[in-house]
């Protein structure tokens, strides 16, 4: 599953034909790193096709990172890690030990995950705002399926606060999520919110723009090119 023919890298070679070589190296490590992970060692080795799923997400969402500019509020009071937060039932598993030792820009990645939405709130009523808080400080945010109903409110509790809300429920987009992954042709794929990144404070560099199957803006498919610098 999730395999990339080379024709499908030679078609992502001619998209950035117009971009700078500097650009060109780091957007092809990328998008080498996302084609190669599906036929690596380790993808032979997972249990289950959920496990595969996630482990490509957990990788997609590792590169996110290295694409996201983050304000600088933000950057000050992570300090030295960069968090991952999963809410809700945690499809990711043991998947997402490929994450375990990364690093972005020198600073730690880590894995935090939270208890879904409805006892989030039971234990804030009952003085217990720690974990409802720490939500807040996550610099992406994965809403697992078990949330989507409430994934719109998790959305509100979060923006304007940094952080980049990541789904692969339908309609995710639509409930105010940035970046919502689908499968197409057995293959991870993802869409960009552009609006619901604007709100959220953060920043989404032209070069993950690009990678996307579509960027939407207010409703519409925009072009990504048509985004660059903004």
């Amino acid at each position: 599953m999730f395999q990339q023919s080379f024709t499908d890298i030679r078609r992502t070679r001619k998209r950035y034909a117009g971009i700078t070589a500097g650009h060109i190296g780091r957007i092809a490590l990328v998008v080498i790193f996302l084609a190669c992970l599906p036929v690596s060692s380790v993808y032979s080795a997972a249990p289950s096709a959920q496990y595969k799923e996630y482990e490509v997400k957990a990788a997609f969402m590792y590169n996110f990172l290295k694409f996201i500019d983050w304000p600088e509020e933000k950057k000050a009071q992570a300090g030295s890690q960069i968090i991952i937060g999963i809410i809700g039932e945690d499809p990711f598993g043991s998947a997402a030990d490929i994450l375990k030792d990364k690093k972005v820009e020198e600073r730690d990645v880590v894995i935090k995950r939270f208890e879904g939405l409805a006892k989030l709130k039971e234990q804030a009523e009952s003085g217990k705002k720690e974990q409802l808080e720490a939500l807040k400080k996550c610099h992406l945010l994965f809403i697992s399926p078990s949330e989507k109903k409430t994934a719109a409110e998790i959305i509100d509790i979060v923006k304007k606060n940094g952080v980049l809300t990541v789904g692969d429920t339908a309609g995710f987009l639509e409930a105010g999520g940035a970046i919502s992954f689908f499968l197409e042709e057995n293959k991870i794929r993802f869409n960009i919110n552009l609006e619901a990144v604007e709100k959220a404070g953060v920043k989404i560099r032209s070069q993950l723009l690009r990678l996307a199957k579509k960027v939407i803006k207010d409703g519409q498919e925009v072009s990504a090119a048509g985004q660059e610098g903004s």
